[in-house]
């Protein structure tokens, strides 16, 4: 079954936000499931776009993709003491799906077959066939040649559109996130009503 997420935009200092939201977190013994825009480039009413995220402006709020059922006890939360906790909630809206592009480019057999292996297990409701397509390619002649040239014994590619259920996606996201050779898109969130 598909689990329920919600955005969670929260004013107030990133770092106490943070903070607050581990805490939070690690009182009632959630791992997992919670995920930030800073770190997964989240496209949203937030979001200063990739060149002020260089230079480390940003919006006085953040935003925060709950499962269902934590927003509430979040909200509650930070409802419950106002005056002791500068953290606001600005809105909470479901979100109904996921989406973001990536494309790659590596020469590197084990980062190849890394690679592979994470698109090859796309999580359930997660559409990454129709809108992605790899290629791999072999030549023999590029054998034992340096690796800035122009001919490579190994080359494998891939670009294409990622999308379906929020933690699906959210997940995928994140394993592409560490490799170098991955270039990744915002993330684009389709949500329901605000609640």
């Amino acid at each position: 079954m598909n689990e329920q997420y919600y955005e969670v935009v929260i004013e107030g200092h990133l770092d106490l936000m943070k903070g607050f939201m581990m805490g939070f977190l690690a009182g009632r013994g959630i791992e997992g499931g919670v995920f930030f825009d800073q770190e997964c480039h989240i496209e949203g009413e937030c979001s200063t776009g990739p060149l002020m995220r260089l230079i480390g402006a940003r919006d006085n709020a953040s935003i925060v993709i709950v499962g269902s059922g934590l927003h509430d006890l979040l909200v509650a939360a930070l409802n419950r003491r106002p005056h002791v906790i500068p953290l606001r909630i600005r809105k909470v809206r479901r979100v109904l799906s996921a989406a973001f592009y990536c494309k790659f480019r590596t020469y590197s057999r084990e980062v190849g077959a890394e690679l592979k292996e994470i698109v090859s297990r796309i999580p359930e409701g997660v559409d990454g066939k129709s809108g992605f397509e790899m290629r791999e390619e072999l030549d023999p002649e590029g054998k034992g040649i340096e690796l800035f040239t122009p001919l490579h014994d190994y080359e494998l590619t891939g670009k294409g559109r990622i999308s379906g259920s929020v933690k699906g996606v959210l997940d995928l996201y994140q394993r592409l996130e560490r490799f170098e050779v991955v270039e990744l898109g915002e993330l684009e969130l389709t949500f329901g009503g605000t609640l």
